[in-house]
C-alpha cells in the first residue's frame, strides 16, 4: 500500500481543484481587429499569391528577351559514314591533293555568330516582354484592391452584425422589464390576463429575436476567419468601434484621380502599349536580316580531325514574295491594337460610374446614419414616457409594447447604418483606388 505524507495531500488536493475549475472556465475568443484582419489577409490571400506569381513569370520572361541581343556560340561534331567506297577525302577537306578513298569523315564546326539587324524585332520583343510584367504588377494591385474590399466588408458585417445582438440584447431586457412590471401588476389585480400575455409575447420573440441575430453574427464571422485564412476552431471575434465615418469629397476629384491611377485603367494602358509592340514586331517582316558569323571548321578522316578552316561571314536576306501573310498580319494587330483602345475607353466609362453610384450611396448612408440617430433619441423618449404612465396605471400595454418594438428596431437600423455606411466607404474607395494605407 503506498502511503502518502499529509502535507504532500495538502498539495495535491488543492492543485486538483484548481485544475477542475479551469477545465470548466469557457476558453476567452480570440478578438481580432480591422488592422489585424487587413494584414493577415493580404499576407495569406491565395489569390495574391497566384498573382505574385505570374508578376515573377513576366519578369523572368523580360530577363530571358535579352538574349537576341547577345552573340551566339555554337559548336557542332558530327561523323559522316558514306555509302559509294570511290568518295575521295578533299570532298570534305580543303586538301585537293588528297584523292585517297575514304568511308569515315569526323567533322568539327565553332561558331560566334550575331545578328547585327532585323528591323526592330528583338527590341519589339524585349519591350513586349517588360510591358507584360508592368502589366502583371497593375494587375496585383488590382487583385489587392479586391482582397482588401472584401475582408473590410466582411469585417465591418461582422461587426454590425455584432453590435445588432448587443442591441437586440437591450431589447430583451427592455421586454424582461415590462413582463416583470406586467406581472406584477397583474398579480396586484391591477392588469388584465391578456395585459400578461401580450407582455409574454413580446419576451418571447425577443428571445427568438436574439437567437437569430447570434447566428447571423457567427455566420459573418464564419466569412471574416474565410478571408483572413484562419484555421481555428477556438472561439473567434471581432473587435473594433462602429462609428460613422467622416470621409468628404466631390465626384470630379474622385473621378479624376481614378482615372489617373487605378489599375485596371493602368493595366489596358499597358496593354494597348503591348500590342503596339506586337504591330512592331508584325512589321520587321518588312526589313532585311543581317547577320554575322566567325566560323572554323574542321574536317578530317581522323577523330581528332586535323583539317582547318576559317571563315567571317555576312548575310544578308529578305524575302521578295512570301504570300500576303506579312500584311495582313500587321492588319490583325492593328486591329488588336484598336479594339484594346475601345476596352480602355470602356474601363474609364465603368470607372467612373460605378464611382458616381458608390459616391451616392455613401451620401444616402451617411444620411442614414444622421436620421437613425435621430429616430432612436425619438424613440428613446416615447418608451420612457409611455413606460412611466404606465407604471403609474395611466397608460395602455398595447402603446408600451409597441413603443419598446420601434425602439428596438431604431437601434437596429442605427448600427445597421453605420454598417452599411463602413461598407459603402470601403467600395468608394475600392471604385476610386484611395485610402490605401496598408
Amino acid at each position: 500500500m503506498i502511503k502518502m505524507h499529509k502535507s504532500s495531500m495538502g498539495f495535491i488536493l488543492p492543485l486538483l481543484a484548481v485544475c477542475f475549475f479551469v477545465s470548466f472556465v469557457p476558453e476567452a475568443a480570440w478578438p481580432v481587429t480591422l488592422d489585424d484582419a487587413i494584414k493577415s489577409a493580404l499576407g495569406e490571400s491565395y489569390v495574391i499569391k497566384e498573382q505574385a506569381e505570374f508578376v515573377k513569370r513576366s519578369r523572368f520572361s523580360y530577363i530571358s528577351s535579352i538574349d537576341p541581343f547577345l552573340p551566339r556560340v555554337d559548336l557542332d561534331s558530327n561523323y559522316i559514314r558514306t555509302i559509294s567506297p570511290m568518295t575521295p577525302i578533299s570532298t570534305y577537306t580543303s586538301d585537293l591533293r588528297d584523292t585517297t578513298d575514304s568511308r569515315d569523315v569526323y567533322t568539327f564546326t565553332g561558331s560566334i555568330t550575331w545578328r547585327i539587324f532585323d528591323g526592330g524585332e528583338r527590341w519589339a520583343k524585349r519591350k513586349g516582354a517588360f510591358l507584360v510584367w508592368e502589366r502583371e504588377k497593375e494587375r496585383f494591385k488590382s487583385v489587392r484592391e479586391d482582397v482588401l474590399f472584401n475582408i473590410k466588408s466582411a469585417f465591418y458585417t461582422a461587426l454590425g452584425a455584432k453590435s445588432i445582438v448587443g442591441k437586440r440584447q437591450e431589447a430583451l431586457q427592455a421586454a424582461q422589464k415590462i413582463y416583470n412590471l406586467t406581472r406584477g401588476r397583474y398579480e396586484e389585480g391591477v392588469a388584465k390576463k391578456s395585459e400578461l400575455l401580450q407582455a409574454e409575447v413580446r419576451l418571447l420573440n425577443a428571445k427568438i429575436d436574439l437567437q437569430r441575430a447570434r447566428k447571423e453574427y457567427e455566420k459573418s464571422l464564419e466569412s471574416v476567419k474565410s478571408l483572413i485564412i484562419v484555421q481555428t476552431a477556438g472561439p473567434f471575434d471581432v473587435d473594433g468601434l462602429l462609428s460613422e465615418p467622416s470621409f468628404r469629397s466631390d465626384y470630379k476629384s474622385l473621378n479624376d484621380r481614378a482615372l489617373a491611377t487605378k489599375p485596371e485603367i493602368k493595366t489596358q494602358e499597358k496593354e494597348i502599349d503591348r500590342l503596339m509592340r506586337v504591330y512592331d514586331e508584325k512589321r520587321s517582316a518588312w526589313f532585311p536580316k543581317i547577320d554575322s558569323a566567325l566560323q572554323q571548321t574542321r574536317q578530317d578522316t581522323q577523330f581528332f580531325p586535323g583539317g582547318r578552316s576559317d571563315a567571317f561571314i555576312i548575310s544578308f536576306s529578305f524575302p521578295l514574295f512570301d504570300g500576303v501573310g506579312r500584311y495582313y498580319n500587321m492588319q490583325g494587330a492593328m486591329s488588336d491594337v484598336n479594339a484594346a483602345r475601345q476596352r480602355l475607353a470602356e474601363t474609364k466609362r465603368t470607372t467612373s460610374l460605378d464611382i458616381a453610384r458608390a459616391l451616392k450611396d455613401y451620401e444616402l448612408s451617411i444620411e442614414d446614419v444622421r436620421m437613425y440617430t435621430e429616430l432612436v433619441r425619438e424613440a428613446t423618449s416615447n418608451f420612457d414616457q409611455l413606460y412611466g404612465e404606465y407604471m403609474e396605471g395611466k397608460g395602455d400595454i398595447l402603446n408600451l409594447l409597441q413603443s419598446e418594438k420601434d425602439l428596438a428596431s431604431a437601434k437596429e437600423n442605427y448600427v445597421g447604418s453605420l454598417a452599411r455606411a463602413r461598407v459603402s466607404l470601403s467600395y468608394l474607395e475600392k471604385a476610386a483606388y484611395i485610402g490605401d494605407r496598408w
